[in-house]
């Protein structure tokens, strides 16, 4: 590899990283995007999808409601065309539960609807036994691919290099200055250096030798895909109930578990999905969903991991979903190297521009501007494909 300077390096081509290179590029900076795979081949192309309004957050994390509706504005004015037709989530849970919440999106003044049984009962086979009350919040869904498509469009745009298949080894200083970063190619000369790799950021600052390292978390939570539709987002507040949602590319219905149980790992890895795992879950949604809606015997899983900055906040899942920049001069004593961890993907609106502050010196507002003057097809290649539609063709709403 040519070794090249570079105001900064952006290492990690997901959502945060992509958006941190794009509003670099868009304050002149020279920047060179870095990620050891294809673009978005971490969480960002395997999650929901969906943008919160901070409606799930009000019990257990108060602290990201605000954001999380601003984060819901931003990007519609961001990203318009990529949002999905379907903008309704039902909450369900117990009464009891669904007053909790009701209570609470009263105070944060989050708009809201009690869904009437009737309605209820043409999507959900609940029995007798199992009492359930459903509220219906305005949530957004977003096609993640076209997302990061459009991303590396802009940031390609504004002449961000990017390079995929290239791993970070390690970031490289000297006499407290950041001098760039090593790669199994050779050393990428740069004044600043931004790690923004998920799940990888603990080996980066474990090899870099911050001692950020040991406060990181990633976790692995299991996620399925399966043919079908739904006319909205279903989320289960009680632990072990299901969390649905329509992929933004039609004929998919993607399903997880809220509050299962999740692994804790120290890195990345090819991880197995556990065969429990699914047939549990399969298992609650033949229980919960009407006949005909899904086909539960073809269903596609996968992880998907999530990486946390540990701040003694955490629920009792361990988790802490807000976004966090670690400022290494202040932690490690070293200028022009930060850290960003986005946290849920509704808030990398948020971790991109106090990243982009940071390294400019600047405030950017928090949406992106709309329009830009590359075509994502243009990045196709770079791509990562999203883990359903590798076994299905899907087209877009």
């Amino acid at each position: 590899m040519t070794t090249g300077k570079y105001d900064c390096i952006v290492a990690g081509g997901g959502v945060a990283g992509l958006m941190t290179a794009a509003r670099l590029s868009e304050h002149g900076m020279s920047v060179a995007l870095v990620d050891a795979a294809l673009l978005g081949s971490g969480s960002t192309t395997r999650n929901h999808g969906m943008l919160h309004s901070g409606a799930l957050y009000a019990r257990w994390h108060p602290e990201v409601v605000g954001a999380c509706g601003q984060a819901q504005t931003a990007y519609r004015s961001s990203f318009p065309t990529l949002l999905a037709d379907t903008e309704t989530c039902w909450y369900i849970g117990t009464p009891e539960t669904m007053y909790a919440y009701d209570t609470l999106w009263r105070h944060y003044d989050i708009p809201h609807r009690e869904v009437d049984v009737r309605e209820i009962n043409t999507v959900l086979a609940t029995p007798d036994s199992r009492s359930v009350a459903a509220i219906a919040v305005q949530e957004l869904l977003i096609d993640t691919h076209g997302l990061i498509s459009e991303l590396a469009a802009r940031c390609v745009a504004g002449g961000v290099e990017i390079l995929v298949g290239t791993t970070v080894l390690r970031v490289v200083t000297h006499d407290g200055v950041v001098r760039g970063v090593e790669t199994a190619a050779g050393v990428i000369d740069a004044a600043n250096v931004v790690v923004c790799t998920g799940i990888g950021t603990h080996e980066i600052l474990e090899r870099s030798g911050s001692v950020v390292a040991r406060e990181l978390s990633s976790r692995l939570e299991m996620m399925m895909a399966f043919p079908g539709e739904l006319p909205c987002a279903i989320i289960g507040l009680e632990f072990g109930w299901p969390a649905l949602a329509p992929s933004a590319a039609g004929g998919a219905v993607l399903a997880s578990r809220y509050g299962a149980p999740q692994r804790f790992v120290r890195g990345p890895a090819r991880w197995p999905v556990p065969a429990r795992d699914t047939a549990e879950l399969v298992g609650e949604l033949d229980t919960w969903l009407r006949p005909g809606l899904i086909d539960t015997a073809a269903g596609v899983g996968w992880v998907c991991s999530k990486t946390e900055h540990l701040r003694g906040s955490s629920d009792q899942w361990g988790t802490e979903p807000d976004f966090t920049l670690i400022d290494h001069h202040d932690r490690d004593g070293i200028r022009g190297w930060w850290t960003v961890l986005p946290g849920k993907m509704t808030l990398a609106l948020h971790a991109s521009r106090a990243t982009a502050a940071a390294v400019t010196g600047t405030g950017p507002r928090l949406a992106l501007r709309p329009s830009h003057s590359a075509a994502p097809d243009e990045v196709a290649d770079l791509v990562d494909v999203s883990p359903w539609t590798a076994h299905t063709e899907a087209s877009t709403r």
